[in-house]
Formats: C-alpha cells, structure tokens, sequence
C-alpha cells in the first residue's frame, strides 16, 4: 500500500516538474505574480504581527493574557488558560498564526494533544489584518464589507470552539513552562520563526501561482486552491457570504503550509479538512445573517495596484495592535529588571 503511495507520489510531482519546464514562460509569469503578490499583501500584512506575538508567546507577561481571558478560556471553551494566547493571537493575527502558536504551546509542553488538536479544527482564521485592510478596504474598497467579513469568520470559529467543547467534560492542566531567556534571545527567536513562517507562505503562493498560471483553473475554483490570488484577482464573481465562506477554508496552499504541525501534534488531516469545511459552511451562513442586519453593497470595486497604498494608510487595527505589543514588551523588561 505503502509503495503505491509512493509510487502516486512520484507521478504527481514528475508530471509538476514537467509541467514547469514544458511551459517555463507561464510559469515564470505565475511565480512572479505570486512573488509580487505576497510582498505587497501578505508580508507586510503578517510580518510585524507574527513577530510581536511570537515574543508575547514567549515573555513572562503572558501571563497577564491568560489570567484576563481564563473565564472565556476555561469557563466558555473548555480550555486550559494556557491555550488564551493561541486563541486570541491566532484569531486576530490570521493563517498560519493560530497554529503557529499551537506547536509552540505543544512543544513547550504548555497544553497536551488533544488540546492542541481542539486548537487546531477552529484556530485558523484569516485575520484582521487579511481580512479587514487587504480583503475589505484595499480590495473591495469597502471596510465595512471586511469588518463583516472578519466578523462572519471569527464568530463562526469561536462557535466551532464553543460546541465542540461539549463531549470535553474535563480540562486537562499540563505544568506550564516558565521563559527563562533573556528578552534578546526571545526577541531574536520570534523573529526567526516569524521570518521562516513567512518566507514558507510566500514559497506555497509562488508554487501554486506557477501551476495554476499553467493549467487553466475554472476561476471559481482559484480561492479553493490559493486564497490570496483568488481573492485578489477573481473577487467581482463573488458574494460576501461566498467570501466568508473560502476565508474560512483557507485554500489548499494554507492548508499545506500547515501539514507539518498537523502532523507534530498527531492530527489527520481528514479530520482538519472537515472542520475547515464546517467553518466555511458556517460563515457564510453568519455573513449571510450578518448582511441582512447591517446591509452592505459593493458598488464601487478596487484594483491589485492599490493594495499597497490603502494597506500602510488605512491599517488602524494594526497599528493598535503593535502599540499594545510594545507596551507588553515594555512591562515584560520592566519585570526581569526587578528580579535580576
């Protein structure tokens, strides 16, 4: 079984390489677009974010954050206050974020399997960075549409998180690992793990670029595969709750890009591909209730050249996030300058 798995392997990734060769020039052109696509969306857009909540997930004053959202934690989902960071990181920070974190609670041996498994079926989500600046204000040139948008896809997760909690009648409390290195070496690490988190995304969407430059995807079906040039470039054949819907899917690239923790933490990725559809299924049901509440029309569309502009302009939420991070940095140097 095992050999002709492999064997399947093998074939799929010739033919690919084949492909690329056969017809370099679309390729080329695909990989670039991919490339120029993820410096002016995604890199600017995670980059920062992932580096200061990496390093929140590793100062002492994290603790602060899990003592302030234990009784959402504990009492709503069913999880150890140690998972807080993960949730709220991961739901605001967007892909891979969540799951991000998740290893690194798992390997610090803050949470267990099973939890990092929990984490793991609805903490993945596209972020309000993605979802809100790049999606909404730069893209459809409506921030009320992204903040919907988010919305949709944040309260559908938490719903996952909250029903799901049901069949676990127990929290289990691994001993939490304390940080014993110096700010220096936390912040160096953060930057490490965000710069080879990034770099891996950008990689994925210039891979799935190249190929789908080459073979003539139905446009319907781009965002399924990769989800920021779909939504970039084939948004107009859209509705809002069939945005929210492939946000919450999150493509087979991001997908992807997540198989190695998956894997670390012993999850099948059957069992994440059915929650991602579940997700789906649910936001575009919420955005769709959403809408009727407080209605939104698209009228007047944007275009890729300007993604760059409205992102650094108009990315309020950020720009609150990062002052928050700094001013956790802050009191987390104020703190080992009082124990040393």
């Amino acid at each position: 079984m095992k050999i002709k798995k492999d064997f399947i392997e093998l074939i799929l990734l010739l033919s690919t390489a084949i492909l690329l060769i056969a017809f370099s020039s679309s390729a080329k052109n695909g990989a670039l677009n991919g490339l120029e696509m993820a410096g002016e969306v995604v890199i600017p857009a995670l980059l920062p974010l992932l580096i200061i909540f990496n390093l929140l997930s590793k100062a002492e004053t994290k603790v602060l954050i899990e003592n302030l959202f234990a009784p959402f934690t504990e009492k709503v989902l069913r999880l150890p206050r140690s998972a807080a960071s993960a949730v709220v990181f991961g739901l605001i920070g967007g892909y891979p974020t969540g799951a991000l974190l998740t290893e690194s609670l798992y390997r610090n041996e803050d949470i267990d399997c099973e939890t990092a498994k929990r984490l793991l079926r609805f903490n993945v989500n596209g972020g309000a960075a993605f979802i809100i600046t790049a999606t909404g204000t730069a893209v459809l040139n409506n921030q009320k549409a992204g903040i919907i948008l988010f919305a949709s896809t944040t309260a559908s997760a938490l719903l996952i998180a909250f029903f799901s909690s049901f069949r676990y009648k127990k929290i289990r409390y691994p001993t939490p690992s304390f940080c014993t290195t110096s700010f220096g070496e936390a912040l160096n690490e953060s930057t490490e793990s965000a710069v080879k988190a990034v770099l891996n995304i950008t990689a994925y969407i210039v891979l799935f670029s190249a190929i789908s430059n080459i073979l003539t995807i139905p446009q319907p079906f781009v965002p399924i595969f990769e989800i920021t040039n779909g939504i970039v470039e084939y948004f107009k054949i859209f509705t809002l709750p069939e945005l929210a819907g492939l946000l919450a899917f999150a493509g087979f690239c991001i997908h992807f890009q997540l198989l190695s923790i998956i894997k670390k933490i012993g999850m099948q990725y059957f069992d994440f591909f059915i929650w991602r559809v579940a997700h789906a299924v649910l936001s575009y049901g919420m955005c769709y209730l959403l809408l009727k509440i407080f209605p939104t029309e698209l009228a007047v569309f944007s275009n890729f050249s300007n993604i760059t502009a409205e992102i650094i302009s108009v990315n309020t939420a950020l720009s609150v996030l990062m002052i928050m991070g700094c001013g956790v940095i802050i009191l987390d140097i104020e703190s080992r300058k009082r124990k040393i």
